[in-house]
């Protein structure tokens, strides 16, 4: 994006959508695939043929084969046994056999016909299920299909890159950082933008024209605009036009002073008086060449240009100032002849030409001098006196600074300006240093890269720092154990009984008989009777001693491995944005800090390059 050649690289169609409405400060990316919404609905899953039908099977099965064991067994059995008869008894016992026979055949036959029917229901039931599944399965495929094809045309409707907008109250922007380029493309994306809203004038100090491609397509777009290039066409700039006497010597006294900090006030006073006085004598028409000549005129010396009437001329030379007060003002005079010579032909071919809806004062290329950091002090000067008495609506104000950088006070007082009078301030400043510094926090902030380390430091400073927990300690540990143990135990015991014992035995025992004769002889009987008894004792003592002796020895081997991993983590106090992070930054990105009222730090990352507009699914308005 080389401000030479916009012409030629940024055709005029596409770069309209520049100028769509809303303030821009960058585009914002994302990534619409994030927001897909996954396929919620479950994968149907195959159910369970039931129980019932499966153990009805299993059942007609087990009886088909138990009835076909036995009733063959008990009919062939019967039946062989009806044959065997048959040859005795004849054929009735034959037609008996046969009927045995075909009684097992059917039993057999019903038994298989109930498992065939049970294991057909069983194989119904499972085609059934089946079917029900594929049918569940390819139905939500479908719907999955159709959500699927319903998010992608959503998603191709969503637009990646969206506007980052400035904020409705945001009345002062200082970006800091960043090449000339990026701010280039900073400048076209915000300018484009406000010039929908609001007239813009844009103050380039940067002696690299970073304005060129916002004042080209503004021209391209039919926005009135007006380039003014300081010095090479100091005759058409109009930064002293529309200024008052008074207004035009406060601004070239506090451009004289800009770059002394410490600055006299009787010098400032004295200076003013001079100018006033002078302007006194050239009446309505001041112009900085007319104020040249009257200083010459002071200081006696010859001018040949016609900026002066004879009579003006004479009257400021002899009557304005006493000889005395001529040399005591000599060195005012020497120096306020030698800051205005270079700027007396500022304006000079304006003529009556107004400003432009797009006004853009800026510094062209050129090494720096005093003139140049004259007529750079001068423009912010003259753009602080003409926003004081703007008569209609502030217009936006954007300062581009250079590496010079112009004072604090200057800064200051147009901001000052611009708060009362309700005017937008936008400061471009290319390093984080010296005053840059020290106005910081005046208003919205953003970070461009900051190459320089310590600058970065101080960016990452301000965005501030949070708590947070992050990984402090790691610990690998792996161990092996051995050991080995050797234990021998030796024992013996004694046990010693004695058992007594004690036996008592008593019998007793009787008996008579009787003796009879049955012989001739005379009649003859005889009797005889018996009794007895026993008793006997018995005692015993025994005494037994055991000794036993054992011994034994256990060898132990034992052998671990131990393996183990800890994370520890912290609370720590660091940067929000790290340094390192900001020296990193693309060249385009810019960092916006949102401050919360509660004290809190939000930073909106975004990109400034205008060919992003030149993309497919860009919005000129914040995404959603």
């Amino acid at each position: 994006m080389s401000p030479g050649n916009s012409k030629a690289t940024h055709p005029v169609e596409p770069h309209q959508r520049l100028f769509a409405p809303g303030q821009r400060l960058g585009w914002t990316y994302r990534d619409p695939d994030s927001l897909r919404t996954p396929f919620s609905e479950p994968e149907p899953h195959r159910h369970p043929v039931p129980v019932a039908y499966e153990n009805r099977a299993h059942a007609a099965r087990l009886a088909h084969q138990e009835r076909k064991g036995s009733v063959t067994r008990i009919g062939g059995g019967i039946a062989l046994a009806l044959l065997l008869l048959a040859i005795v008894a004849g054929t009735f016992m034959a037609v008996l056999a046969v009927a045995a026979v075909a009684a097992t055949a059917a039993l057999v036959a019903n038994a298989g016909r109930e498992a065939t029917k049970a294991g057909t229901e069983l194989e119904a039931k499972r085609a059934e299920l089946e079917q029900h599944f594929q049918y569940a399965w390819h139905a939500w495929h479908q719907r999955g299909t159709q959500h699927a094809a319903a998010q992608d045309q959503w998603i191709s409707g969503l637009d990646a890159w969206g506007a980052l907008p400035a904020g409705p109250d945001t009345r002062r922007l200082d970006i800091f950082g960043g090449s000339q380029r990026s701010r280039e493309g900073f400048l076209t994306v915000f300018g484009t933008s406000t010039l929908q809203q609001r007239p813009l004038i844009v103050v380039d100090l940067t002696q690299a024209l970073v304005c060129r491609e916002l004042s080209e397509l503004a021209e391209l777009a039919g926005v009135p605009a007006d380039v003014q290039l300081l010095p090479s066409r100091l005759a058409d700039s109009g930064i002293v036009s529309g200024l008052a006497p008074h207004e035009l010597v406060d601004a070239l006294v506090e451009a004289v002073y800009a770059d002394d900090p410490a600055a006299h006030r009787v010098g400032r006073a004295l200076d003013t008086r001079i100018l006033q006085q002078l302007c006194g004598a050239l009446g309505n028409d001041v112009t900085p060449a007319r104020l040249g000549a009257g200083l010459r005129a002071l200081m006696g010396e010859t001018d040949d240009t016609d900026a002066l009437t004879r009579a003006e001329r004479n009257r400021i030379a002899d009557d304005l100032l006493g000889d005395k007060n001529k040399d005591q003002m000599r060195e005012s005079l020497l120096r306020l002849a030698s800051f205005i010579h270079p700027l007396e032909r500022l304006g000079a071919d304006r003529g009556a030409r107004g400003p432009g809806y797009l006004t853009c004062i800026a510094l062209d290329f050129g090494t720096g001098s005093a003139g140049t950091e004259v007529l750079a002090d001068l423009a912010v000067q003259s753009v602080t006196r003409r926003l004081a008495s703007f008569p209609e609506a502030a217009p936006s104000v954007v300062v581009a600074l250079g590496e010079q950088g112009i004072q604090r006070r200057c800064l200051e007082q147009l901001a000052s300006v611009c708060e009362r009078r309700g005017a937008q301030l936008t400061v471009l400043h290319p390093h984080l240093r010296d005053a840059a510094q020290e106005m910081i926090g005046g208003g919205t902030v953003g970070f461009m890269k900051l190459g320089n380390h310590q600058e970065a430091g101080i960016a990452a400073d301000f965005l501030g720092r949070h708590h947070s927990f992050v990984l402090h300690s790691l610990t690998d540990t792996d161990g092996t154990t051995v050991s080995t143990s050797v234990a021998r135990t030796i024992g013996s015991s004694v046990s010693k009984g004695t058992t007594y014992s004690e036996s008592v035995s008593r019998g007793s025992n009787w008996g008579s008989s009787s003796t009879y004769d049955n012989g001739p002889l005379p009649f003859a009987a005889s009797t005889s009777s018996n009794s007895g008894g026993s008793y006997s004792k018995t005692t015993g003592t025994s005494t037994s001693t055991t000794h036993s002796t054992n011994e034994s020895t256990s060898h132990t081997i034992s052998e671990g491995t131990n393996s183990s991993q800890a994370l520890g983590r912290q609370r720590v106090y660091e940067y929000a944005v790290e340094p390192t992070q900001l020296q990193a930054l693309a060249d385009f990105s810019l960092l916006l800090v949102e401050r919360r009222p509660d004290g809190s730090v939000t930073v909106h990352p975004a990109d400034c390059n205008p060919n992003i507009v030149l993309q497919d699914r860009v919005s000129t308005q914040p995404l959603p």
